[in-house]
């Protein structure tokens, strides 16, 4: 039987109690929640819930001391929604051109998937949120605020994703398929991208013809590296117009036993159905 609750805003809410598949999921496999307050959460995710767009579970589904992950449901489509948090470690940073660190990262970058993606799908999102990265990492590529990336689904099922660019008289390079907010073509002799992301510690499968679901979490996974992006010019002319930035974000590894902490179609704290606005009355 649903639970109607008001909502701070003073709409009302239906809440479903959790299901005996919840327990059968996760009563096998241990884990370690970790609580996370508001003002833990990226800008955008803290904007969203204050216009009561969406809901956060702030007890968190899962920890393993590098990586934590709640759930967010968006309330206007009903989507479920991934937020982890990676707890950056050296060597997270940015590297100028002399390959000298002139950044060390600290702080939490946030990621945010959906638990379930469109097989019709034919590139899937998935945002980064830079805002909680001490210090804040500047802009690359043109880039503004939250970091929007497409994966395939090829891609999302390893578990990572790359896009590799050189220009004429430098290889004229180009592999990978992973897009968004990095340039599809470098536009200038000289020119090199590199950009690569690893979903680590999450672990997706395909369920048919319905789409792509996660069905867990790897506290085994030793991959360090998050992300990195890296944009490069150079002119073999004019030194002073060379340059070369690369931005990496890397967790440590963890050294537990391998074992996949599977969810199954339950998912830690409430199903939440989409809110009823005062407009449908």
């Amino acid at each position: 039987m649903a639970k109607r609750i008001k909502t701070k805003g003073g709409e009302i809410m239906r809440v479903f109690p959790v299901a005996s598949v919840l327990l059968l999921s996760l009563s096998a496999f241990p884990f370690a929640a970790q609580a996370v307050s508001v003002s833990e959460l990226p800008a955008t995710i803290q904007s969203c819930i204050s216009a009561g767009s969406c809901v956060v579970d702030y007890s968190g589904s899962y920890n393993s001391t590098t990586a934590s992950a709640f759930v967010m449901v968006d309330l206007p489509s009903g989507k479920w929604n991934w937020l982890v948090r990676y707890d950056l470690a050296s060597p997270s940073g940015q590297t100028d051109i002399n390959g000298v660190q002139s950044s060390t990262y600290g702080g939490y970058l946030w990621m945010q998937v959906a638990n379930n993606y469109s097989a019709a799908e034919t590139a899937h999102p998935v945002t980064l949120f830079l805002d909680k990265v001490t210090p804040v990492p500047g802009s690359m590529f043109n880039q503004s605020g939250d970091l929007s990336l497409l994966m395939t689904t090829a891609d999302l099922l390893a578990g990572g994703a790359y896009r590799t660019q050189a220009d004429p008289g430098y290889g004229d390079f180009n592999a990978g398929n992973l897009s968004g907010e990095i340039p599809l073509i470098c536009v200038a002799e000289g020119c090199q991208i590199n950009a690569q992301i690893n979903l680590v510690q999450l672990n997706y499968q395909s369920s048919g013809s319905s789409g792509i679901a996660m069905t867990g979490f790897n506290a085994a996974d030793t991959r360090g590296l998050v992300y990195t992006q890296r944009e490069a010019y150079f002119n073999p002319y004019v030194n002073d117009n060379s340059f070369n930035n690369t931005q990496t974000f890397y967790i440590s590894s963890v050294p537990e036993p391998d074992v996949t902490w599977l969810l199954g179609i339950g998912l830690m704290g409430v199903v939440v159905a989409v809110r009823r606005r005062k407009a449908r009355r």
